[in-house]
């Protein structure tokens, strides 16, 4: 049986990180999100990429946030320019209301996937 102290919190923090708020054990969600929307325009360090595998190995919702964006960025990349260009423009920002429903139905899904 594992002491209690030797059993990993998800609250420690690595103090060897480079990134200060970037837990030992693949972070919260709202991390392991900031990491795969950063993964999609940057080469992200091993750390991050190992607390980022670390969590989506644990996350459903965030293991679907990051197939999900992998698939638009296919999606986009594979579009005819002009048609990429006129996407950009009308998509370039997010209503107020339409923000507040994303988030909605993003913690939904946690939720559900937490019941599960």
């Amino acid at each position: 049986m594992l002491r209690k102290e030797l059993v990993p919190k998800r609250t420690w923090r690595n103090s060897l990180s480079t990134e200060p708020n970037l837990p030992l054990l693949g972070g919260t969600c709202r991390e392991a999100s900031r990491l795969i929307s950063e993964s999609l325009d940057r080469e992200l360090t091993r750390r991050e990429r190992w607390a980022l595998r670390l969590h989506t190995v644990l996350c459903t919702a965030c293991r679907r946030f990051a197939d999900e964006c992998r698939l638009i960025r296919s999606f986009i990349e594979n579009m005819p320019a002009a048609l990429r260009q006129e996407w950009f423009r009308s998509a370039s920002s997010l209503s107020p209301d339409r923000k507040i429903q994303i988030r909605r139905l993003l913690t939904e899904a946690r939720e559900a996937d937490s019941r599960e």
